[in-house]
């Protein structure tokens, strides 16, 4: 079996090297302040809870009008609206 390759951090003079280079770079642009990194995948926490339940089709079918991605969300939402939670 073949060792993993080892991985190692850049030394402080390597890091200035690379940094100078993003910097003169032409197609380098600076982050806004105001900037949000954006999380892709499952929330953190333990907010859900996976269920099965099977529904109509019609109904999944309203869900998913006019997009399909997100009709989970759709269908949470409107639960939430009908339980007035």
């Amino acid at each position: 079996m073949k060792k993993p390759p080892e991985i190692r951090d850049n030394t402080p003079t390597e890091e200035a090297e690379i940094q100078r280079q993003i910097a003169s770079d032409p197609d380098t642009w600076g982050t806004p302040a105001d900037a949000k990194a954006i999380r892709r995948g499952r929330p953190f926490g333990r907010t859900k809870e996976q269920v099965t339940v099977r529904i109509d089709r019609d109904v999944l079918a309203a869900l998913q009008t006019p997009e399909p991605k997100g009709w989970q969300t759709r269908l949470n939402e409107a639960l939430r609206a009908g339980l007035k939670l």
